[in-house]
């Protein structure tokens, strides 16, 4: 099952209270996988490497937005954009961070109901390697490492983003693949799949 717009797993709708008024969230969406196509090479390389997989939704996703009184918009469902093949992440971030979002564990625990998410540096590979008994692959970049804030367990898969320094667009910098067996450890960045790298291999795979 896949499911779209998703916020708070222990709710059937996602409404917020502002002074206007009670806001909810569009119904999710929920898909089953038409076809799923995991990488050739996953985990024929390195430690975890071409940790990726793409999804074909069974009918379109619904992209949506809604528009408040108080000049507000929500987007709840919405697009991403691939990077381009040649893409540098740390040039295109030009310090900024990259937000990463999942529902995996937090310093509370594992029992994540609401979707969290965080800002976390990138780290490039010269720094990142020796965390991994230097085995990183080209297609593997960093983030994190900055104090208690990090991916952890059940985030596996999960989108980190950056933006262009004048523009809200989102781009989809990489997905959470693994780190250490502590997370939020100050120093310690983890690893996730370069997008960028592997965006011949989606482009080859995409349909009408």
């Amino acid at each position: 099952m896949i499911r779209l717009g998703e916020h708070d797993l222990s709710t059937e709708g996602d409404c917020q209270t502002l002074p206007s008024g009670v806001v909810c969230a569009p119904v999710h969406q929920t898909f089953s996988p038409a076809e799923i196509i995991p990488h050739p090479t996953f985990n024929r390389r390195g430690t975890i490497g071409d940790d990726l997989a793409l999804i074909r939704l069974d009918r379109p996703a619904i992209f949506n937005n809604q528009s408040h009184s108080i000049s507000i918009i929500t987007d709840f469902v919405r697009p991403v954009c691939l990077p381009s093949a040649n893409h540098d992440t740390e040039t295109f971030l030009g310090g900024r961070f990259a937000t990463v979002s999942g529902w995996g564990v937090t310093e509370r625990g594992p029992d994540t109901q609401i979707l969290q998410k965080v800002l976390l540096p990138f780290v490039n590979q010269d720094e990142c390697n020796p965390h991994f008994n230097n085995g990183l692959l080209q297609e593997q970049i960093c983030f994190g490492g900055d104090g208690p804030r990090d991916s952890c367990f059940g985030d596996s898969g999960g989108p980190i983003v950056g933006t262009t320094a004048n523009s809200p667009i989102s781009v989809l910098l990489g997905m959470v693949s693994f780190g250490q067996p502590s997370c939020g450890v100050a120093g310690v960045p983890a690893v996730y799949t370069n997008v960028a790298s592997y965006r011949p291999w989606i482009l080859s795979n995409l349909k009408p």
